[in-house]
């Protein structure tokens, strides 16, 4: 239940690819990455998710 509740909370969050969300935890930039695969090079949720999941690789 809180799994799903968290998720509708994110998905509210991060539905605008033109605004810069703030600091995500791993569960959030999974979230993120997949919620806005294929929007391409101008969504800036996607590539700072990918931004912050490259920096946990490091």
């Amino acid at each position: 239940m809180y799994q799903s509740n968290a998720h509708e909370q994110w998905a509210n969050e991060h539905r605008d690819c033109d605004s810069q969300p703030s600091v995500m935890d791993f569960a959030r930039v999974s979230f993120v990455l997949s919620e806005h695969a294929g929007h391409g090079p101008g969504c800036a949720q996607y590539l700072a998710a990918l931004t912050r999941a490259s920096s946990v690789l490091d």
